[in-house]
């Protein structure tokens, strides 16, 4: 009987399988095209290849500043880039936000078709095995260079781990395995004045978050320890539309 594939043969054995995908680990990763297929795909429709973190960070910076000034761009979001990123997608950044409506990644980083990996679950964690999987999934087959752990102002799911841990709130259904991860973060800054408690356990769970997946995992950690993967933690401004980088 053949025994079962471990993580690290199915992803090597997902990037054989597409030959797209052994490019975007070279160069795809950088956000730059192979230009194949139909004579709509070769149009130049992509960004400038990104070399490492810091080129990611800065590219979704500056996307991040148009779009709170009103003067987004909106690239990469046309029939071409379609087709052309139809061949195989190269993500430059990999994004784990909240599956909070108001906090879309490809709008408020001014970003495209095919640009952002995004991993979005209520409250921005990454307990979850699927969860670090999918990350490890877009740092090992795209060779993205910035993975960013992305919370928010106002968010729904760190207000109900912090009434779970200051009054005994019971979430129901599955809801508790949405808040379960949070309650850490909540914990080591529970003792903050009620007007600046929210805040602090947003900030404090997105950096519990980064710090998690760069220890939790070789496939992570290795790519982190190497300077392969930057990692950082953000948080979005919902009435200003800015992000702040945090770590």
């Amino acid at each position: 009987m053949t025994a079962p594939p471990t993580r690290r043969s199915f992803l090597q054995t997902g990037i054989g399988l597409s030959g797209v995908a052994v490019a975007a680990t070279a160069v795809g990763g950088c956000g730059s095209s192979r230009g194949r297929g139909s004579p709509a795909a070769a149009a130049s429709t992509t960004t400038v290849p990104v070399g490492d973190g810091d080129q990611a960070l800065r590219r979704l910076m500056e996307g991040n500043a148009r779009f709170a000034r009103g003067t987004t761009q909106n690239p990469r979001r046309d029939d071409r880039r379609r087709a052309e990123q139809a061949d195989g997608q190269t993500p430059f950044a990999i994004i784990v936000g909240c599956s909070d409506s108001r906090v879309p990644p490809e709008l408020i980083f001014d970003q495209g078709i095919g640009d952002l990996f995004l991993v979005r679950v209520a409250g921005n964690t990454a307990s979850a095995p699927l969860v670090i999987g999918s990350i490890e999934y877009a740092a090992v087959t795209f060779g993205c260079p910035l993975l960013m752990v992305l919370g928010h102002d106002d968010c729904g799911a760190v207000k109900a781990a912090i009434d779970t841990v200051k009054n005994g709130f019971s979430p129901p259904g599955q809801i508790g395995s949405v808040v379960q991860p949070i309650l850490p973060a909540v914990d080591k800054v529970k003792s903050e004045p009620a007007d600046t408690l929210l805040q602090a356990a947003i900030r404090q769970n997105a950096r519990d978050t980064a710090t998690k997946l760069q220890t939790v995992d070789s496939l992570l950690t290795e790519r982190v320890t190497t300077g392969k993967l930057k990692l950082v933690a953000a948080e979005y401004l919902l009435h200003s539309g800015t992000v702040e980088v945090l770590t």
